[in-house]
Formats: C-alpha cells, structure tokens, sequence
C-alpha cells in the first residue's frame, strides 16, 4: 500500500463533536531533520498516536528517554514537553500515526498519562491497532468524507484505547521478544508469500526451536497464528469492499481464490462467496 499522509480540516458544524480526525499517515523516515517539539510546534492543542512498524525512533517525555521499537506506540498531548525524532542509531522509522483532537481525546490521553502509559506495546491484531490501521485505509480511500464520519471513527478510537488500558500488561507484554518480532513480521507481511520458516527468520530461533516457543507464548502454531491474520484480512474486505475473491485473496497472500476457498471452508465452514453474501442479505 502507498505511504501517504492525509489531513482534514472539516467545516465547524452546530453540532460540538466530542472527538474530531486531524491527520493520519504512513511514513518512514531516514533523516536527522525529522523532529518533533511539543511546547514548539504549532498544531497545538491535539492529540498524537504513533505506532512503529520497523526501526526504531526516539520520544523523550520531561527527564524520560524511550526507544520506541516495532509493536510499540506513544501517546502524547500539545503542548507539553516532549519531543519524539529520528535517532543516530537507527537506519530507519516506519510508522503509522493519527492526530485526534477533541474533548474526549483529551480525556482519555489524560488518563494514559497519568498512568504512565504513554510508550507502551500494543498487539498486532489488537482492537486500536485494527482501528488505526482502519482509519488510514478509509482516509486512503477518500471515504472519510464529513465532519460526522470523521467524528465517528475519531471516538471509537478513543474507546478503543479505553477498553485496552486494563490489558496492556497481558498477552504480548509476557511473550519473549523473539516472538514478539515474529508475531509483528507476521502481521505486518501476510499479504505476502510468507510461512513459518519466515517468522522463525525473523525472531531469529531455529525452525524447531520457534515453534516450540511460540507455541508456548501465544497459544497457536506459528502457521494457525499467520492464517488468522489472514482469514480476518480475507473477512473484512468481503464485508466491506467489492473487490474480487482473487483479488481479496492476493491481498491476504494467497495465490490464487481456489486456494483461499479451500482456507475458508476448512477453518470456517463456507466459501469467500457464501460469507459475501451472508453479509449482504
């Protein structure tokens, strides 16, 4: 998919919405000029998630210093003191972030922060993650058209981060960080040809060693974990695009739509086509 950043300035409405986009993107950045002061900058008074998806970047918040690796988020409020930017050490930072303002923003990023959670690890297939991930292909596709859609999903997300407060030290935060890194890879490559051997490259074990590993952590085999991601991929797009079974397939790192029929019906009990148009009745 196209790195690309979108902003929205929506017309003020009679309404006073609770919770309103300002930006979101997709970057990577490679470059010492790339900074961020939060007393300096001039879009104050917003809110700023920001995901790491490969690399790493730095984020400095009061007297605190934080490397904020892959899997990782901050949460930060203008104006206050902070300051997030590219590191010396790292090659590069690819990362997804979104600009909310609002009251109920505020609110909740409050409560992040006096809790002391404003680097913290998130699960791939986490609810925000799902969300943030959401929100960047609604804005890439245009369909974020009004203040009202914009304010929807503006405080979803907000409940989102809510709902995930209370499990932040669960699940991923327990796993080694091999597993980590190979859960990551999976669901930031599954569109692509991979498999396990690949996610056992990338926690950097040995094939058996891995999989023993990861099946301790998380719960599933290495290829049970990739083919979820890939079947919730797969659910959505039939739910809500018009794109072709093949070309939904491709994007889900299948070969072919005949390979991702014989995924569906085994896992879930009915073909690509069946679940289309069950949704749509």
């Amino acid at each position: 998919m196209k790195k690309e950043a979108f902003a929205f300035r929506f017309h003020h409405s009679d309404v006073t919405l609770p919770a309103q986009i300002w930006s979101v993107g997709w970057e990577v950045q490679s470059s010492s000029l790339y900074s961020w002061n939060g007393v300096e900058r001039k879009d104050q008074g917003k809110c700023i998630f920001q995901l790491t998806l490969s690399g790493h970047g730095m984020i400095e918040i009061g007297q605190k210093r934080f490397k904020v690796l892959p899997g990782q988020a901050f949460l930060v409020k203008s104006p206050s003191a902070y300051q997030y930017y590219f590191p010396e050490d790292s090659e590069h930072w690819e990362f997804l972030y979104l600009t909310l303002y609002g009251e109920a923003c505020d609110l909740c990023f409050d409560q992040f922060m006096d809790e002391g959670k404003q680097v913290m690890r998130f699960h791939p297939n986490s609810k925000p993650i799902r969300l943030l991930k959401k929100i960047y292909d609604e804005a890439s596709e245009r369909r974020i058209t009004n203040p009202f859609e914009g304010s929807s999903l503006a405080y979803q997300f907000v409940m989102e981060l809510y709902s995930y407060l209370p499990k932040l030290e669960g699940q991923m935060e327990k796993w080694p960080e091999p597993i980590v890194q190979a859960a990551l890879f999976a669901s930031h490559h599954f569109h692509e040809e991979i498999g396990p051997d690949d996610m056992a490259a990338a926690a950097r074990l040995s094939k058996s060693h891995f999989t023993r590993e990861f099946k301790k952590a998380t719960g599933f085999t290495p290829i049970h974990y990739l083919t979820n991601i890939r079947l919730e991929k797969a659910e959505t797009l039939l739910k809500t695009t018009k794109y072709s079974i093949e070309e939904i397939a491709i994007q889900c790192g299948y070969r072919n739509a005949n390979y991702l029929n014989k995924v569906f019906r085994k896992k879930i009990g009915m073909s690509p086509k069946q679940l289309r148009e069950t949704s749509d009745a």
